[in-house]
């Protein structure tokens, strides 16, 4: 190679540029290769070469088409990383560029072997720890690692999530844990009744059946269960299956013995009551009745600040069944004093369901009159 770069370089700059990425693409250096080509091009365009992926030297008029070469660059260098399964090394390009859908792909494809090792360790900090491919990092981690670990782990990044893959991870452990759930509660049923009809379901299961709670019984792990029907809290209506297993799961716990228990914060401080309710209102089961479950917590909790955080999940599930009229009138009612920095916004809500009328009267309770004047403006522009 040294041979045929002097060679090159004897001719011509042209010459030996050439030569170096045909001898880097033959020899599979994939790192050097993404240097070379940029430096081919800061050659080309009269720039300093010594640092070929620095762009503090590229002039103003050339920073837009140096970005376009360096995009493609680093596309094909994660590419051809990706080829030779180096997915780590790939990820420092695609990174860069801010694509994740070949490398979520790769990971999607990747099955583990019955060993915990490093190429296992190396898909779960790309998939989970670096958000690439989340659902596939957490759907590896309860295959491996069991429920436990994927629980601490959920929770530690469920706020960073994407509302998508919260839907989607939270899912996936649903489905965990309404199978396990379903097997050990079978098992112990099947201990008094053995000609046991197939494929009951756990609410089949639970009916009649007190017994299975006797002496603070349970079976399944009750941290567990707390926290996958926290988490079920982000599925959406179409995830039907899911939702009727959330259901199932709340009902379980809602029979555990109060000590095993643990209680939330309103609205769901009578935990798995409350989240039964939930999730019958996102499946339209019995929706109006557990409508009102929650409109009567909040008419009836005396703290103002109890009032506030069922105020929250009530105008989050109306605006989720699109009942905006509602949704505004809560929201002046409990939540018109809240800060914005809370999490909360008044305002995003009436840009939301387009009730400009409502911000205008929420902009002279709050003594804003610039807001008062913008939700007028927004008004007109929305009658044009």
């Amino acid at each position: 190679m040294w041979d045929e770069l002097n060679q090159g370089l004897e001719k011509s700059p042209a010459e030996a540029l050439q030569t170096l990425i045909q001898q880097l693409g033959a020899k599979g250096d994939p790192h050097h290769l993404f240097d070379a080509e940029l430096m081919k091009w800061k050659f080309e365009n009269n720039l300093p070469v010594t640092q070929p992926t620095s762009v503090a030297d590229v002039p103003r008029e050339k920073k837009l088409e140096f970005e376009q070469v360096y995009i493609e660059a680093a596309r094909k260098t994660g590419k051809q990383l990706l080829d030779r399964g180096q997915l780590s090394d790939a990820w420092m390009y695609y990174r860069v560029i801010g694509e994740t859908d070949d490398l979520a792909a790769a990971l999607d494809a990747y099955q583990p072997t019955s060993e915990i090792d490093d190429e296992l360790e190396e898909m779960l900090q790309l998939s989970l720890y670096q958000r690439v491919n989340t659902v596939k990092g957490v759907e590896l981690m309860l295959s491996t690692h069991g429920m436990c670990n994927t629980v601490t782990t959920v929770d530690q990044i469920y706020l960073d999530m994407s509302p998508t893959d919260r839907c989607k991870c939270a899912e996936v452990l649903v489905r965990q844990l309404y199978a396990d759930l379903l097997h050990n509660v079978r098992y112990e049923v099947e201990q008094r009744t053995p000609m046991l009809p197939p494929d009951q379901t756990l609410s089949e299961l639970l009916a009649g059946r007190l017994w299975l709670f006797e002496n603070e019984n349970y079976h399944t792990d009750v941290s567990h269960l707390n926290a996958v029907v926290r988490f079920a809290r982000s599925l959406e209506n179409d995830q039907t299956e899911a939702l009727d297993m959330a259901i199932q799961l709340s009902d379980y716990g809602a029979r555990l013995s109060p000590h095993l228990q643990y209680p939330g914060e309103p609205p769901f401080d009578d935990y798995y009551v409350a989240h039964q309710h939930y999730f019958k209102i996102v499946a339209d089961k019995n929706r109006d009745a557990s409508l009102d479950f929650f409109r009567k917590r909040m008419e009836q909790a005396e703290d103002a600040q109890d009032q506030e955080l069922i105020a929250y999940v009530m105008v989050d599930l109306l605006m989720r069944l699109e009942k905006h009229a509602e949704a505004i009138e809560t929201a002046e009612k409990y939540l018109g004093n809240v800060n914005e920095q809370s999490g909360f916004s008044f305002t995003a809500l009436c840009e939301d369901t387009g009730d400009m009328e409502a911000l205008k009267r929420h902009a002279q309770k709050v003594n804003n009159p610039v807001l008062y004047v913008a939700a007028q403006l927004k008004s007109d522009q929305q009658k044009k």
